[in-house]
């Protein structure tokens, strides 16, 4: 349902969230939503990527966790030893391709036997076959001999490269096969159902705990058709006014990021908002199914007044 304010708020109340943006104050043609509802904007139940037993689950219920935060092992022991052997393979693969010994010692040998080849060449030049045609002929021989000594080094070393990234990828396998092990908070948000319990064996899939974000949420209502345009609500600023106990009320901010190009029944179509949710003595003020009032502000979209983006 739809009503229009009728009532401009005071600039002492404009203060909505603590340090929060200031807003304009309603206005008498700004629509307000009454009956619109809260929903997560993220709900996953989070699996087990690999197969194992669930050797940790470090929160339980109602625990408050940081993207990226460990929420949980599968035992990992086996592939830590292949880690720990990939790593020793690598280096030694480095060894090799980064060695050129092989390369420059075959280039020195090489460079010996051209002298002496050189010589024998000048020697029966001076002197008629004072080096026997064998000897010069196998002198030339260990010269080119070396010489592809040398070019065997080099290729050597080029194959040497090649087993140092397969021993990289095979390090990098490893590696990934322990964090497929490990199980990390998606986003910021909270733990509200356990599946599976520590020692518990689990396979790929199944489910381990379910997981809410709770920073942003989303509010939907309904908007008239007959009333407003829909470009005239799409990425306008919106307070969201919620009903406490003991008549107490509290205000929230967001923007509309969501105008639905479908007809509901009354000639009315959904707008929903993303809306920053804060803490109030350790508990969030907006939580799923929620019924709220939202007031739409006109002719904010694009004001960039209001910071509802979730924390990076």
């Amino acid at each position: 349902m739809m009503r229009h304010s009728n009532l401009v708020s005071a600039a002492a109340t404009l203060m909505l969230l603590a340090g929060g943006p200031m807003l304009r104050p309603a206005l008498a043609g700004d629509p307000t939503l009454d009956g619109c509802k809260v929903r997560l904007d993220e709900d996953v139940k989070v699996p087990a990527p690999e197969a194992g037993m669930l050797v940790l689950l470090s929160v339980k219920e109602g625990s408050q966790v940081r993207k990226g935060d460990v929420l949980g092992k599968i035992y990992d022991d086996e592939v830590q030893m292949q880690k720990k052997a990939a790593e020793y393979a690598l280096g030694a693969a480095y060894k090799s391709a980064t060695d050129d010994i092989q390369y420059r010692y075959a280039q020195k040998s090489a460079d010996v036997a051209e002298k002496a080849y050189e010589a024998m060449i000048e020697s029966n030049q001076s002197a008629a076959k004072s080096v026997p045609e064998v000897e010069v002929r196998k002198g030339k021989l260990e010269w080119e001999a070396a010489i592809l000594s040398a070019e065997k080094a080099q290729h050597d070393q080029a194959l040497a490269k090649f087993e140092y990234h397969k021993k990289k990828a095979e390090r990098d396998a490893a590696d990934l096969a322990i964090r497929r092990r490990t199980i990390v908070a998606p986003f910021d948000g909270e733990v509200v159902k356990i599946y599976r319990h520590q020692d518990e064996w689990v396979s790929p899939g199944d489910p381990i705990l379910r997981f809410v974000r709770l920073d942003t949420v989303l509010v939907e209502g309904f908007v008239k058709m007959s009333a407003y345009d829909p470009q005239e609500v799409s990425g306008c600023d919106v307070t969201v006014e919620v009903d406490m106990a003991r008549g107490r009320k509290e205000q929230a901010t967001g923007r509309i990021t969501y105008v639905s190009p479908m007809m509901e029944l009354n000639d009315s179509y959904i707008v929903r908002a993303e809306v920053a949710n804060r803490q109030e003595h350790g508990r969030w003020l907006l939580r799923d199914g929620m019924q709220v009032t939202m007031t739409v502000r006109l002719n904010t979209a694009g004001a960039g007044a209001l910071d509802v983006s979730r924390t990076p």
